[in-house]
């Protein structure tokens, strides 16, 4: 855990996202562990994309469709086009969609994603990536080729519940972990980019392409 758990409450409490409606669904989804981002993460997405305001967005990594939610309640114009291998999870996150009265700004693709990404030739404003985390070098390949001008590449997970800088606290070790850790190298200063790692939520990953 990055933050202590009393700031953890703390910040929850203050960060509620009620204003939006979704607090029911957020809690009903993390009392049932489901993959979700934390509120911080929630509402990071969505003012990054209340001041981008993109045409297109990317999510990797769809589950039931909370981070493309979040950030398609903010989105006026735009299309968010988010992809996983599960139907099953996608059907769940349409019904999420159709809830809050938002699915005509969201594409499903269903498929994996090492197949499906490099069928998608297309520029995006966001690439939200937020899957399989032993995929991320080959997705981050992609969103560096197919992100425009002044993009914005967002990477969730990165500390992966501390797992990252205390490996030894991990009996038995998480699989990812020198995925992660090769990957945090690279993001970190990756070329062409601005980027950084923020602590939010299990840790937030943020390159802006540079012109």
């Amino acid at each position: 855990m990055i933050l202590n758990e009393k700031l953890k409450v703390y910040l929850d409490y203050l960060l509620k996202l009620d204003p939006d409606g979704t607090e029911e669904l957020y809690s009903y989804l993390v009392e049932n562990k489901f993959p979700v981002v934390g509120r911080d993460t929630a509402k990071f997405l969505s003012q990054i994309v209340m001041i981008k305001q993109p045409d297109k967005i990317l999510e990797i990594g769809t589950n039931v469709g909370f981070s493309a939610l979040t950030m398609a309640r903010v989105l006026r114009k735009g299309m968010i086009y988010t992809l996983d291998y599960r139907e099953d999870l996608q059907n769940q996150a349409l019904e999420n969609f159709k809830k809050f009265n938002v699915e005509d700004k969201i594409k499903l693709i269903n498929g994996r994603a090492e197949k499906m990404l490099f069928r998608i030739d297309e520029k995006f404003d966001i690439i939200f990536i937020d899957a399989d985390k032993r995929g991320y070098p080959l997705y981050l390949d992609y969103a560096i080729e197919h992100i425009n001008s002044d993009g914005i590449i967002l990477v969730d997970n990165l500390f992966w519940k501390g797992s990252v800088y205390s490996p030894e606290s991990f009996d038995p070790p998480k699989a990812a972990v020198p995925t992660l850790q090769e990957f945090n190298k690279r993001f970190s200063k990756l070329n062409g980019f601005k980027s950084q790692l923020l602590a939010l939520g299990d840790g937030l990953g943020i390159a802006v392409k540079m012109d």
